[in-house]
């Protein structure tokens, strides 16, 4: 920081930033040093940092408040929203500690109509991680309406993404959207993630598993690196009738027939690449 701007601290910008990130939430650290120059402040890349983080938090609120919020929320939802469902499991070892929101399950019930009255019995399933200080992991279910567009039916929150935490969203998945049998199946797409595909073998025993074409694609390519042969694969993956599906096959198997022992006929068999791709 220039000599001559002491004063200057990371406090002091945050509250010069707040109307400028209003309006400009992803504003770059380029663009924050340009706004410090109209006061003749040279910033250090830490002082940004720190005052984007504070001017942020003022305006958006921290991680903590916001997870403290979630109780009165659930209760609200119930309220102005009925026929949705909001789970939350807690963790309290024993009475003389305060409970803490561990989980989080939650679908409205405009996501519950639309799947059941406009989409087909199709879901994908994925988790990703979630930045912040919290940590912690986003389980989702996404299908595809009538335009063939993503339409997300129902997320969580959970510590670690495992059978457990599976087999817990798999439960109120169930209980909300269900039941599903033979008479209504259900086809699941996943990335092969183990604890995923066990606790749906288990708890929605009469669902067909599909797998995803991209991450078999990754190890495929891997394996088998050639822009020919992933081109083959994507024909063989998105083939709508058996003779497109069978060349395909036939080509990988005259050019890699490795590839093709490797990546039997059953594995293509897999799901829709459109929503894989954007799940």
């Amino acid at each position: 920081m220039d000599n001559k701007n002491r004063e200057a601290t990371s406090d002091w910008m945050a509250k010069k930033l707040i109307a400028v990130i209003r309006t400009y939430p992803n504003l770059s650290r380029k663009g924050i040093e340009v706004e410090m120059l109209k006061y003749g402040v040279h910033p250090s890349k830490q002082q940004m940092y720190r005052a984007k983080q504070k001017a942020r938090e003022e305006i958006e609120g921290t991680h903590s408040e916001s997870y403290s919020k979630l109780p009165k929320y659930v209760v609200l939802l119930r309220q102005h929203n009925p026929g949705s469902v909001c789970k939350i499991h807690y963790y309290r070892p024993n009475l003389l500690v305060e409970p803490r929101i561990m989980r989080l399950f939650i679908s409205f019930k405009g996501q519950k109509d639309g799947f059941l009255d406009g989409c087909r019995s199709f879901v994908g399933f994925d988790g990703c991680h979630l930045k912040g200080s919290f940590g912690g992991v986003l389980l989702a279910a996404v299908t595809l309406d009538g335009n063939n567009s993503i339409f997300p039916i129902a997320f969580a929150i959970v510590e670690v993404e495992n059978k457990e935490t599976w087999s817990w969203f798999f439960h109120f998945f169930e209980e909300f959207f269900g039941p599903f049998d033979n008479n209504r199946p259900l086809t699941i797409m996943s990335d092969r993630q183990k604890g995923l595909n066990i606790a749906y073998e288990q708890l929605l025993p009469s669902a067909i598993g599909r797998y995803c074409c991209r991450h078999i694609c990754m190890n495929f390519k891997s394996q088998f690196p050639g822009v020919l042969l992933s081109t083959f694969f994507w024909q063989a993956a998105k083939s709508y009738d058996a003779i497109g599906f069978t060349e395909a096959m036939q080509r990988i198997k005259d050019m890699n027939i490795e590839a093709w022992r490797t990546y039997p006929r059953f594995q293509f068999l897999l799901g829709l690449d459109m929503l894989s791709q954007q799940i």
